[in-house]
């Protein structure tokens, strides 16, 4: 029995794709310890039911997403169920009321912790519902709750359809909204590697982002400007052409001389602009463009070579945003391919992405378990 087994479907059917899923399973005996799924929207419920079902005594967990994609293929529809059958340890939980007082839900962490036998060597993967702007209030949430433990935390807002605005994430055979899922995962058998990947790079533009709401994520200004009017002119754009220019340039949250990644949500008659992630008032900002990706996922394999030894099998967190611009130049199969020298491997594709206490758009994290 292999540590790890990826099964795929691309079926919308419920019935057909759990048979799918379930015949790739049993094809290779699995016992699994832990189930990751990814399903489309509509379709995760049956899934995380008949999984536990059939596997009462694993941890089943799950998300949303915009495209299922893992070692196994690709495809809008149907799912993908990772299965990891030995070498690891494991304990879950759940966060409720996440876009109000996830803080309230910090014991649920606690009683979660108290079931490992060491934080050595463990991270804690995370799956939060979109759209309810609650993901920096779960992430202050872990980070108090982890504080002296070391554990790093890793994980992304659950996907949908871009045209619909509503996702899902799974434990057990539950299904829930406005809430955060979450597994510790202690790795017995050597290290886990946390990567992050940015396939955009700064341009010379540089603003300061002068009127802001932090709790709305809406930016009303940048260098004393209406927001909207800027960038437009920046860009050399139309006011009614931004939004579509946005998609190719994000903007860069500058801290300690690092860049994380914030995506444009909506744009306002007013000229504010709403994002998927939080800007700080007086936070220094910068306008990304595309990178050469390929050359970007280049240097993301020897980063992980040089790091890791003996890869296993890996998870990869990547936004919407990255999986359309990667459709839209017809080299998403390609992306898929370089993610199989991970190990087998399962992705999500959502809103956001999460890692070291940070909320981040546009990125791709990259778990990797030796």
């Amino acid at each position: 029995m292999e540590r790890c087994v990826v099964a795929l479907t691309s079926s919308s059917v419920n019935e057909e794709a759990y048979k799918e899923i379930q015949t790739q399973l049993d094809a290779n005996e699995v016992k699994p310890i832990l189930l990751i799924i990814t399903t489309e929207v509509d379709m995760l419920w049956y899934f995380a039911q008949k999984l536990q079902q059939r596997y009462p005594d694993a941890v089943v967990i799950g998300s949303t997403t915009y495209i299922n994609y893992s070692s196994e293929g690709y495809s809008h529809c149907g799912a993908s169920v990772m299965a990891i059958n030995s070498g690891i340890e494991v304990a879950a939980g759940i966060i409720f009321d996440v876009d109000r007082h996830p803080s309230m839900y910090k014991a649920h962490i606690k009683q979660a912790l108290d079931k490992l036998s060491t934080y050595e060597n463990t991270c804690c993967l995370e799956f939060v519902t979109s759209f309810g702007k609650g993901e920096e209030l779960v992430l202050d949430t872990f980070e108090e709750a982890l504080e002296g433990t070391g554990i790093r935390v890793a994980g992304g807002s659950a996907g949908s359809p871009s045209d619909h605005r509503e996702s899902f994430v799974s434990l057990g055979k539950d299904l829930y909204k406005q809430s955060c899922v979450f597994v510790f995962i202690h790795n017995l058998e050597g290290k886990i590697g946390f990567f992050r990947e940015n396939v955009y790079k700064p341009t010379s533009y540089k603003f300061t982002a002068t009127y802001v709401d932090c709790e709305e994520r809406l930016v009303v200004e940048y260098n004393n400007k209406p927001a909207a009017e800027i960038l437009a002119q920046t860009l050399n754009v139309p006011l009614d052409q931004l939004k579509d220019n946005l998609f190719q340039h994000p903007m860069g949250r500058l801290v300690d001389g690092d860049i994380y990644i914030t995506s444009a949500d909506q744009l306002f008659e007013d000229g504010s602009i709403s994002y998927f992630s939080r800007i700080y008032n007086h936070t220094k900002m910068l306008l990304l463009e595309p990178d050469d990706v390929r050359r970007v996922w280049k240097e993301t394999a020897n980063r992980v070579a040089n790091q890791m030894k003996n890869t296993a099998f890996s998870i990869s967190i990547n936004c919407f945003l990255r999986t359309m611009l990667f459709e839209s130049e017809n080299c998403f199969g390609e992306f898929v391919n370089q993610l199989r020298c991970y190990g087998h491997f399962i992705g999500v594709s959502g809103y956001g992405e999460q890692l070291d206490f940070i909320h981040l758009n546009q990125t791709m994290v990259l778990l990797v378990f030796e």
